[in-house]
Order: C-alpha cells, then structure tokens, then sequence
C-alpha cells in the first residue's frame, strides 16, 4: 500500500469517525465542539478526496489538516487531562468516576487525533 492511500484511507475514516461521534453519539451540543470537530472532519474527508483522485494540492491540504488534527487533538487531551484533576480532587468519590470517564475519551481520542496525523506527516514526507 502506498503512503497516499494509506492517508486517504486513515483520514477517511477519521472524518466518518468525527462526523458521527460528534453528530449521532454526542448527547448535547456544545458550539465549539461541534464547529471544530466538524471543520476537522470535512477537512479529512477533502484530504480523502484529493489523494484519491490524485490532485496536485492533495499533500499540501493533507499537511494543514494533519497539523490541524494534531494542535486540536493536543489540546483536547490537555483540557481533558486538567478536568480529570480538578473532577478527582473536588468531588471525592463521585469525582472519580467522571474522571474515569473522562480518561476513557482522552483514551479514544489520542491515537486518532494524536498518533495517526504524526505517523502520517512522516508518510507524507515520502510523497515528494
């Protein structure tokens, strides 16, 4: 498999994954979530297209998405790694499992939005 496809092949399922996570399970909507997980997933699914039909601008795009991905997807991580601090040490017990819950997301989304995009900026340096 060649690093284009393997890119578009991971972000496509990327974008479905924030589409649907972000539109379908989320229960509550919460404008920043929803316009950057949206943007971020669009943004994949373009990334997709223009590495599959093999367009000029397709690495280029893919590299501001992947950035993109990256930046978000750290801070995320950041932000969820300091609501796990401040749920365990402010309510005890009922704390600490909205904690856990809260690690159990920081869980599910760093190796999409962390560990993919850095893996495939480094394929993508092959594309030249």
């Amino acid at each position: 498999m060649t690093p284009r496809i393997a890119i578009a092949c991971s972000q496509a399922l990327t974008g479905a994954l924030l589409l649907i996570g972000i539109w379908l399970a989320l229960p509550a909507r919460w404008w920043p979530v929803d316009v950057a997980g949206t943007l971020l997933g669009a943004g994949a699914l373009l990334v997709t297209l223009l590495l599959a039909l093999r367009q000029r601008l397709g690495p280029a795009v893919a590299r501001i998405v992947l950035w993109a991905e990256l930046v978000l997807g750290s801070l995320a991580v950041t932000l969820l790694a300091a609501s796990i601090a401040q749920l365990a040490g402010s309510y005890g017990p009922v704390g600490s499992g909205g904690a856990l819950l809260m690690g159990t997301i920081g869980a599910l989304i760093a190796p999409y939005l962390i560990g993919l995009p850095v893996l495939q900026l480094f394929w993508l340096r092959r594309l030249r």
